[in-house]
């Protein structure tokens, strides 16, 4: 990307902080440009100048911030080497706005031929699939969004092999994921795939990271990254007795979701019965409900008209999240000429109808 990637000049010394405290024990604050590995994650921490900074927590988390003293960074948990059939999965908050240039994206790097690749999630200030100078490769289906593909060169520009001339992939998310509290799921093969049919090849992997950058910008991540899709449910939970009792152990749910027009309104209903029932805001907004009752989850859209439509990014379980890309069926998606005419994955309700998550 014309003025916001010029960097990548991993260095290999890793950089520790001191521990703060016993319950930090784990912790480490990057401060310097640094990869290695951590709580079985790869990492990867660099910038040109200024104060980001990177703390590696346990398992897939890290969280970091910045501000505009730093020219450009960029940094995030992974693996080494990465796969064009990873799913990866990411939940946290990311703390930007749109006034910021920064991006939260699967980022990595092949060799042979030598690309520089991202699957942007979110992005502030600027789409990178606008760069100066870039092809457009069209737009295709993956995760329940819309993703647009680009390709854009750099020349004699810092790499992972020194200063080359080598191609950046785009895909970008459309819609863009919100800001703060976020989480998704990335199904990589289905890039990868798009990519090879528009000749648009990936050579041998190195690292892969979910990745937090900034340019010139203000901001704060605490991401966590797993490897494989979040767990649904199930269209058979999983568990026993599932056609007996319908009550079961109190639950929070809490449905993350926005209206296009405001004053959409849903309905989480659990074994078929209605829990709560919120008018949406144009903005996403955290729903929360407790319940006793077990059995199949839904949120349903009941008063479309006009320009209302429904986005649902995902629910939540007592803080297990659960993606409606992952879900097991939506009936108000409009797709294929009909209402609930589409094949599953998508977010959105455009018409009365509902997105089921299986059972609780």
């Amino acid at each position: 990307m014309n003025q916001f990637i010029n960097k990548k000049a991993i260095l290999s010394s890793l950089i520790c902080a001191a521990a703060l405290g016993v319950s930090a024990v784990n912790a480490q604050t990057l401060t310097s440009n640094s990869t290695g590995t951590n709580n079985g994650f790869y990492y990867s921490f660099w910038k040109d100048s200024g104060n980001a900074s990177m703390t590696l927590h346990s398992g897939g988390r890290y969280a970091s911030q910045w501000n505009s003293g730093t020219n450009n960074w960029v940094g995030g948990k992974g693996w080494n080497p990465g796969s064009s059939s990873k799913v990866v999965s990411y939940s946290g908050y990311y703390g930007v706005s749109n006034s910021q240039n920064s991006y939260l994206a699967l980022y990595g790097w092949t060799r042979s031929p030598l690309i520089e690749y991202y699957v942007i999630e979110s992005y502030g200030s600027y789409n990178p699939a606008s760069c100066s100078g870039g092809t457009d490769y069209g737009s295709f289906q993956s995760d329940g969004a819309t993703y647009n593909v680009r390709r854009c060169q750099r020349v004699n520009q810092p790499s992972i092999d020194g200063n080359q001339t080598f191609y950046q992939y785009f895909s970008v998310r459309n819609p863009k994921k919100g800001f703060g509290n976020i989480s998704g799921t990335i199904t990589f093969a289905n890039h990868a795939n798009f990519w090879r049919s528009k000749g648009l090849n990936l050579g041998n992997h190195n690292y892969m990271v979910l990745a937090t950058e900034g340019y010139q910008s203000n901001g704060n991540s605490d991401i966590t990254v797993s490897e494989g899709g979040n767990n649904n449910g199930g269209n058979n939970g999983g568990g026993s007795s599932s056609s007996s009792p319908s009550t079961g152990g109190s639950k929070t749910i809490v449905v993350r979701a926005r209206g296009t027009a405001g004053g959409e309104s849903i309905t989480l209903k659990v074994n078929n019965q209605a829990v709560q029932t919120w008018t949406l805001s144009t903005s996403y907004n955290n729903y929360t409900a407790t319940t006793n009752l077990s059995g199949g989850s839904l949120v349903e859209f009941t008063n479309d008209g006009g320009n209302r439509d429904v986005q649902i990014d995902y629910i939540s379980v007592n803080g297990s999240v659960r993606q409606s890309e992952q879900q097991t069926y939506n009936t108000g998606v409009y797709q294929n000429n009909a209402c609930g005419g589409g094949n599953g994955g998508s977010e959105w309700l455009h018409c009365n109808g509902a997105i089921g998550y299986g059972n609780l």
